[in-house]
């Protein structure tokens, strides 16, 4: 650990409250740069351009999903690889001797449903009552935010991290996750190993609630496939309605999750959460047209587990739940088939008592006054592959956010300004700090 150490608490805490015109126009423009899964490049321009004002070159990682498939965290993809690559800028002090860090952030946002159920335009970036609103300002655009400011909070200081403290970009996080699987697998393989790195710790600035994250589900999507017999309405007891069938087949899946969350069943980290397994049916397809019994019908599903049951044995009980509720129906003429695209993220488990996580718990306190709350989250995130895949220590989080996923999603300027300051001082203590060379 290097001995230089010329910045205070104080010091810190005016710096990082200097840079928050800097955190909101930053958020703003990466609000505006619309990254939906699948279209990333728009926000990973922008985070280069961004690294690129803060001194830093970037690299590029291109997402080569047939150079992933044989990994045990590959999921089947969503969309056409098309050139897309993660964007990963590494700093490296004048004399090494710090421990290192990487923050790791996702690009992608989730579709916004009807712009006009906004209160303002989704993609604008707005700021109003502390708080910045716009798709993926909370997911979590702020939180890379929070780390790009951390970072220029200590050079306006006149320091720079004495290790090695990467700023990672991802794609896919919100259906794959095989964007950060990209560069783990490179970081693991050692590719490219004169520019990469391995990492002493790896923070995921979620949007946490400035919450510590010490597990996850599992998650996986399914699509449910249902082939029923047309006919005309007026003669319906003559053709087998595949919706209907499916509306079964939803009941009979929320049966399960009614089961799984029984406290008895419940594993000891969610022991406190009343439903923290979730069965979303996210998309429902049927029919094409209104006089005529739907033949087809396509349910889009993302189920969840817990921790301790692997991917391939929840999606085997999910099918035979969803086999057991079409022979209810007693009905030969009702086929169901499955797919799988997207999620096949086992959960995790996190030891935040390790020594990164201890002084990452002990930033929080400094800033906030008090300890902060450790979470089991009810989602996935990109932390399983570097708990699963390195065996390095890492955790989730970051600011407070309010309707993820819905409508006006917005993030907390001051939780982001509090998040900021946690990671200056994670910084300065973990990775120690040097005067910028002359």
């Amino acid at each position: 650990m290097p001995a230089f150490a010329a910045v205070s608490a104080t010091q810190i805490a005016a710096a990082v409250q200097a840079t928050v015109p800097y955190m909101t126009d930053t958020l703003a423009r990466f609000v505006a740069a619309q990254s939906l899964s699948g279209e990333e490049m728009p926000a990973a321009r922008f985070v280069e351009d961004v690294l690129g004002e803060l001194g830093l070159a970037s690299e590029r990682i291109v997402l080569r999903t047939d150079l992933l498939r044989d990994e045990p965290l590959f999921s089947p993809p969503c969309c056409a690889d098309g050139g897309r690559y993660n964007v990963l800028a590494v700093h490296r002090p004048m004399r090494g001797g710090g421990r290192s860090v990487l923050f790791n952030g996702h690009l992608d946002v989730v579709p916004t449903g009807p712009a006009e159920l906004w209160s303002s335009p989704p993609f604008r970036g707005e700021l109003r009552d502390g708080w910045l609103f716009g798709r993926g300002a909370g997911d979590m655009k702020a939180g890379l935010v929070c780390a790009f400011a951390a970072y220029r909070a200590l050079r306006l200081l006149g320091v720079q991290p004495a290790g090695v403290v990467g700023f990672n970009g991802v794609l896919e996080e919100e259906n794959t996750g095989n964007g950060t699987l990209a560069t783990v697998s490179a970081l693991r393989q050692a590719v490219n190993a004169a520019r990469l790195t391995a990492f002493d710790a790896v923070v995921i600035p979620e949007p946490t609630g400035e919450a510590l994250v010490d597990a996850q589900l599992g998650v996986f999507w399914m699509y449910v496939d249902i082939i029923g017999k047309p006919a005309h309405a007026a003669y319906m007891s003559t053709g087998v309605s595949a919706l209907e069938a499916g509306l079964r087949i939803i009941d009979a899946l929320k049966a399960l999750e009614r089961e799984w969350n029984l406290p008895e069943n419940r594993h000891p980290r969610y022991r406190d959460h009343d439903h923290p397994i979730n069965f979303n049916v996210g998309q429902l397809h049927a029919g094409d047209w209104n006089s005529s019994v739907p033949s087809a019908c396509t349910l889009g599903l993302r189920l969840a587990c817990y921790p301790d049951m692997s991917i391939n044995d929840a999606k085997q009980r999910v099918e035979a739940c969803v086999r057991a509720a079409r022979a209810a129906l007693k009905r030969d003429d009702i086929r169901v088939e499955f797919r799988y695209e997207g999620f096949h993220a086992p959960g995790c488990e996190y030891d935040l008592d390790v020594p990164a996580m201890q002084r990452l718990a002990d930033a929080h306190v400094r800033v906030t006054g008090a300890p902060a709350h450790r979470a089991a989250l009810t989602a996935t995130t990109d932390a399983r592959h570097f708990r699963k895949m390195l065996d390095v220590p890492v955790t989730c989080y970051g600011p407070i956010a309010r309707n993820i996923h819905g409508f006006d999603e917005c993030v907390s300027v001051d939780s982001m300004v509090n998040v900021a300051t946690v990671f200056a001082h994670f910084i300065a203590d973990w990775c120690g700090v040097e005067p910028i060379p002359a």
